[in-house]
């Protein structure tokens, strides 16, 4: 689907008072999605996964079966204010490190005053044995949009291991968009963006982090891409 139809989904299921899992994947999800069942089976079993990224982008025509927009949660997430905004709707952030959700806050409220944001509360904090304390938070905040960054795939385990505890109608992992909205990382520039090397960019700001999942995992990812294919050919 477009950015502008999975805009009117959310506000379809909000306005339903329904409630959807929404997870976004590039190359590095499906690699370890490989590696992982748990995370494999959770996006298997959810009726909205979004491809992110050029690899993405080329592994679905590769396969003939290519996608119509590169719905990615950092893209989104300005118009998915602009909604809310607009049609009142509310968001509790949860994720990252701490003061990076409320930097985020203060940085969207800033941009869109009247954005409802309900609700904050960092990543660090113990899921085993905390978890019911800030679902009841999140309840208490009557959030309609509940954006989880903690790195795929911690974010759709507790959101899949949770959802029937969590009163929100869309239930969003986003990874690490809290980072570049809080400004503690730079995002590309537009032109790197349109070309699909946004990655050059991130491997750039952060080489020892990310030289793995980019210089080894995407000729990975293409690897398994055309094994797979040739396999279903056979």
């Amino acid at each position: 689907i477009t950015m502008q139809e999975t805009l009117a989904c959310i506000d379809e299921i909000i306005a339903t008072d329904r409630k959807e899992e929404f997870y976004f994947v590039n190359a590095d999800c499906f690699n370890k999605a490989f590696k992982d069942d748990h995370y494999k089976k959770t996006l298997q079993t959810t009726k909205f996964i979004l491809g992110d990224g050029s690899g993405v982008r080329y592994a679905a025509n590769i396969l003939n079966n290519p996608i119509v927009d590169n719905v990615n949660g950092t893209d989104l997430l300005p118009l998915l204010c602009q909604e809310c905004e607009k049609n009142k709707r509310s968001l509790f952030l949860l994720g990252a490190k701490p003061d990076i959700a409320k930097q985020m806050q203060g940085n969207l409220l800033t941009k869109y005053p009247n954005l409802q944001i309900v609700g904050e509360h960092h990543g660090y904090f113990d899921r085993q044995k905390e978890s019911d304390v800030i679902i009841d938070k999140i309840n208490s905040s009557k959030a309609n949009i509940l954006l989880v960054a903690f790195g795929a795939p911690f974010q759709e385990s507790w959101i899949s291991e949770n959802y029937p505890k969590i009163n929100c109608n869309v239930l969003m992992g986003v990874g690490g968009l809290f980072d570049f909205y809080s400004g503690n990382i730079s995002r590309a520039p537009r032109w790197m963006r349109a070309l699909g090397i946004e990655w050059i960019f991130r491997l750039m700001q952060e080489p020892g982090r990310m030289w793995q999942r980019y210089i080894i995992g995407n000729p990975l990812f293409i690897y398994r891409i055309f094994k797979w294919k040739k396999a279903r050919s056979c």
